[in-house]
Formats: structure tokens, sequence, C-alpha cells
């Protein structure tokens, strides 16, 4: 009885750790995420058959996400069930949906029983991420023979799925970094300093213009959000150095070029370069399939016709480069609907906690707006939902939020 009870311990560990396994190796190697991740699938299904078996004999109740959000998942998972089955490939829709979207939408259902066996794991996962920006960026200082250099179009290290997740922990690290700083603790801030410096040149490889963007932005944004933490002259000096170095670190070297080569300037006008022109031909075609098919789409399963897109080639493209045309096109003003209720839901559960005056509450709540906000701008010129690591990083922060609202909450009553 003692080896089982020390083997079904060690199993109820083996969830945190692939959870944590999960957001390190999550910046740096699509390969290893995705194998934590299909391992902590593989947890999660042993832990609900148990329940079940167990259920009655045990008090240990699974801890399932709020209502409201799994209310959202199952209008999601509808909405785009109904458009997959109306689609021009039913079975095609229906595998979009199964293998490429619910995997990752169960992240939070996933998350939450690993946080109730490791509370302390929440504290851990910004240091995760921060220990896995610091790896990620020698090994593109590596591959790019340790050079200020666009390592994009080379991709051989999975540098353009890099571009969202920077995006995304960029500001999670600044906030993480003003947290460390305003509570007084002197290792985690040069820690999380050392971290999103090396973000920033991490994204100097990558340079992504999308990120170059929405990663400045959103680190003001944490930077205004915390502003109420300093009040001393000093304590400002070092945040207004800090937000500089967020702004201006990205725009140095190779990654700063392709930025302002977007606009390639002419005697009298500017025109966009080539690239930019054909992603601008798929949001129209994408909008006219919409306007075809209005209520449904054409179906998850569909991808557009490559002499719609760009003449000169035979592949089909499966997306219109654009996150919100791309669903509309596909699923409709429906599968839209269900779209919104699935990312609407949480952050209605969390709003109300934007203001909170415990540390670790306030920090998770901002840092899901910042991932959130994030989704939408990446969005706007590219077809996000769905990309893995950059919903792995999405989920296990909405899941942590809506986690430690919930825990604050408990404490508080």
């Amino acid at each position: 009885m003692t080896k089982l009870a020390s083997a079904a311990a060690r199993f109820d560990q083996a969830g945190p750790f692939l959870l944590g396994a999960l957001a390190l190796t999550g910046v740096f190697a699509r390969g290893w995420a995705n194998s934590a991740y299909g391992l902590l699938v593989l947890w999660g299904l042993v832990l609900g058959g148990r329940a079940i078996l167990n259920r009655g004999s045990r008090p240990d109740q699974p801890v399932l996400p709020p209502a409201r959000w799994l209310a959202g998942l199952a209008a999601f998972t509808l909405t785009w069930l109904v458009a997959a089955l109306a689609g021009g490939q039913p079975a095609a829709g229906v595998k979009v949906l199964v293998l490429k979207l619910l995997c990752s939408l169960a992240l939070p259902l996933l998350a939450w029983p690993a946080f109730r066996r490791r509370p302390d794991l929440l504290s851990r996962l910004p240091f995760l991420w921060g220990l896995g920006l610091m790896v990620a960026v020698v090994l593109t200082f590596r591959e790019g023979g340790y050079q200020f250099i666009c390592l994009r179009t080379k991709a051989h290290l999975g540098i353009i799925d890099l571009g969202s997740i920077l995006g995304q922990l960029i500001p999670i690290m600044a906030a993480a970094l003003l947290k460390a700083l305003s509570s007084g603790h002197r290792r985690a801030t040069a820690f999380f300093a050392l971290a999103l410096a090396a973000a920033g040149l991490a994204l100097t490889q990558n340079c992504s213009r999308q990120t170059f963007l929405a990663a400045p932005a959103l680190s003001l944004l944490m930077f205004w959000v915390y502003r109420r933490e300093f009040q001393k002259p000093r304590q400002w000096f070092m945040v207004l150095a800090l937000a500089l170095v967020a702004l201006l670190l990205p725009l140095v070297g190779g990654g700063g070029s392709r930025f302002l080569a977007t606009l390639e300037s002419g005697a009298a006008s500017a025109t966009l370069s080539p690239s930019d022109t054909e992603r601008v031909t798929m949001w129209k075609h994408g909008w006219e399939v919409f306007q075809e098919h209005p209520w449904l789409g054409q179906g998850p399963g569909m991808g557009y016709r490559p002499t719609e897109i760009n003449p000169h080639t035979n592949k089909m493209s499966s997306h219109a480069h654009q996150m919100f045309i791309d669903i509309l096109a596909k699923t409709g003003l429906l599968g839209l609907a269900g779209f919104l209720a699935l990312h609407l839901a949480p952050l209605s559960l969390l709003w109300p906690h934007r203001r909170s005056r415990d540390p670790e509450t306030f920090f998770w709540v901002w840092a899901a707006v910042a991932v959130n906000l994030q989704f939408v701008l990446n969005g706007l010129t590219d077809q996000v939902f769905g990309l893995r690591l950059m919903m792995y990083v999405h989920w296990t922060v909405t899941a942590a939020a809506l986690w430690q609202t919930r825990e604050a909450g408990r404490a508080g009553s």
C-alpha cells in the first residue's frame, strides 16, 4: 500500500512538472513543447478516468474552470462543428476543429488540476518563461553566427513561431520585472531584467514586424498599469529607463532594417513590398469568400484557390493571413460569434479584478489582458488562432489568471 500511495503521489506531481516543462520549452523548442503537451493530455485523461472510477469513494473531486468559460468553450465547439459539417469538406473541417484547435483549448482543463496539486507553480511560471527566453536568444544568435541579422527567412529553429511568443512574453516579463521592483526583490528584478533584454535581442533576430509594434505597446501598457507602485523619483527614473529599453532595444540590428524596409519609398509615393501586396490580396479574397458564405462560411477544412492568391504557384493557401477575415470566410458570422464567446468569457471574469490590491492577482489579470491584446493585434495581419506554441502561452496565462482570481476570492471570503 505504501508503494501504491507513493506511485500515486508521483503521478499527481507529473502534471505540474509537465506544465512547467511546456512553459520552458515552448519558448525555444517546438518538438519538446508538443511532446510535453501530449504527455500532459495523457496525464489529464488518466486523471479523469481515475476520478470517474473512484466517484463516490473519494472526497477529492476534480476542480474545473469557471462555468462561464466552459460555456464559452461549448459555444465555440458547437458553432464551429456546425460550420464544419455544413462546409465543402466536412471531414477535413472536423479534423481541423479536433486536432488543431481543441488540442490547445483543453489546456485550461489540464492546468487547473496541475495548479491544485502545486499552487506554487503559478509563481514559478514567469521564471520558466524567462529562462526559456535566455535559452532562445543563445540559440538564435548561434544560428546567426553571433551577428545582429534577420533570420526570419531561414527559420531553421522555428524562429517564425518565436515572433508571436515574444509578443506575448515581452510584456509579461515587463510586468514581472515591475512587480519584483515594486516589492523590493532584487534577485527577481535582476532576473527579469535579463530575461527582458534577452527577449529584445531575440526579436532582432526574429525581426517580426507585428511584434516590433505590439511588444513595445503592450510593455508600455504594463508600465502604465504599474505606475501606482512607484512613488519615489529614483524608482520613476528606473521605470523610465526600462521603458526606453523595451522600446529601443528591439529596433537595433537586422530586425530594425526589416521593419524600416516594409514601405519602399519612391520619388513621390510609398508602395508595399511584394510580400505585403500578396498578403493584401489574400485578405481581399478571404473577404470575398465570406460575402459568398456569410452565415456558416465555406468550412474550416477548406483552403483557398492558389490562382486567386498567386497565379505563379499551385500550392493551396490554408488561411487568409488575417485571423478575423479567415474566421469569417471559413465559419461565417456564426463561427465568429463562437470565437468571441470563447475569448470574451474569461476576460469578463478577470476584468472586475483589474484593480486588485493583491500583487499576484494584479499581475496575472494584466498578463492575461496582455496576451489577449497581442492575440488581437497579431491576428490583424496573420492567422494565429490555432498556432500551437502561441496558444500554449495564451491559455496557460489565461488559466493561471482564472485560478489566481478564484483563490484570491476564496481567501477573501
